[in-house]
């Protein structure tokens, strides 16, 4: 068998896309498969064609239908929805501190760590409840949040 182009010379392979006989000379090996000069760029072209069909189509819609709304149904929450702490209650716990029970208006008001030392130490031997009382009475008392009593 000889070469389809060159009749003289004795054909070493086919070519994959036509199918003929062609010497060492006209064959073009493209990824392991042997195809002939002629045919080269029909078998890009379809390559090509067959890639730019097998590409997905991508479509995009950004649309945001949400229309958030802030409904405060806790009027009286202090920071991430806490309730408020009342200031008549720190004033009646503070009071009783002067009866041994010091810290519990600081416990109630969230503040756990001084509100244990004033309960140990009996308000700071009175001074520390007398300072919270003042600050109860004139608005300067907060709660663990930093929120005034109401």
């Amino acid at each position: 068998m000889n070469c389809t182009n060159h009749p003289e010379v004795e054909a070493q392979g086919m070519c994959a896309y036509c199918g003929k006989p062609f010497c060492k000379d006209c064959l073009v090996e493209v990824k392991g498969r042997m195809y002939c000069k002629n045919d080269l760029g029909n078998v890009l072209d379809e390559a090509k064609n067959s890639a730019a069909a097998s590409q997905p189509t991508i479509n995009i819609t950004n649309t945001n239908d949400n229309a958030n709304t802030n409904v405060n149904a806790n009027v009286n929450a202090g920071f991430m929805g806490a309730p408020r702490k009342s200031k008549t209650v720190a004033l009646i716990l503070c009071l009783i501190g002067f009866l041994g029970f010091g810290g519990l208006h600081r416990m109630y008001v969230g503040k756990v760590g001084s509100g244990v030392v004033h309960f140990l130490t009996y308000g700071l031997c009175a001074v520390g409840t007398i300072i919270d009382l003042i600050a109860i009475l004139s608005g300067g008392f907060r709660d663990s949040y930093g929120q005034p009593l109401v």
